[in-house]
């Protein structure tokens, strides 16, 4: 996620800034998603009722996961750019 701040703050092209926020995006969906199976599975059934932390934490984790698009989607950006510029980031 640093890595996309960067480019973008490098004044990298519309392209190069895109593949960044996708590659970015995807990894943080994927990270917030392990983090909170992790805390239902440590935690039990009561990881999935309000009146524990983990389940306002994990609704909210699951509807962040598609804010602005899935992980697959970002994915398939971030390929696409990747094979339109001719490299692999």
């Amino acid at each position: 996620m640093e890595a996309a701040a960067e480019t973008l703050d490098a004044g990298a092209g519309e392209a190069a800034g895109r593949a960044a926020v996708s590659r970015a995006k995807a990894g943080a969906t994927d990270a917030s998603m392990l983090v909170m199976r992790a805390a239902v599975q440590m935690h039990g059934a009561i990881g999935y009722t309000d009146e524990y932390d983990v389940g306002p934490f994990l609704r909210k984790a699951m509807v962040l996961a598609n804010a602005f698009g899935s992980a697959a989607l970002h994915r398939r950006r971030f390929l696409a750019s990747v094979e339109a510029a001719g490299s692999v980031a």
